[in-house]
């Protein structure tokens, strides 16, 4: 059984980020400045939030709602969909884990 720690998941949408590009999403007040290629946020950039945490949970949750509406949909075009990629279970991750989810 592979255990995740939730700092190595998107928290927008669950993706192991880690497992991907072997970078936190964030680590230690520093962005990997990486794009998720689930759901698109670019750490760094889109959810800098002037570095208050409390503004980037709002971040990630307005995210994850519009990602949600949008059919939550495989984001990147240069990496392909993995073939057991599966965005509900994914995203069930997050929801458990993740202390921001509101």
């Amino acid at each position: 059984m592979n255990i995740v720690n939730k700092d190595e998941l998107c928290p927008v949408c669950g993706f192991n980020f880690y497992a991907k590009f072997n970078a936190k999403p964030w680590g230690k007040r520093m962005p990997a400045d990486e794009i998720c290629p689930s759901c698109g946020i670019q750490f760094g950039y889109d959810d800098t939030a002037g570095g208050d945490l409390k503004d980037r949970s709002c971040i990630y949750k307005e995210w994850r709602e519009k990602w949600i509406k949008g059919g939550m949909k495989w984001y990147s075009r240069g990496m392909k969909q993995p073939k057991d990629w599966d965005a509900k279970d994914q995203l069930k991750k997050i929801i458990k884990t993740a202390k921001w989810v509101v």
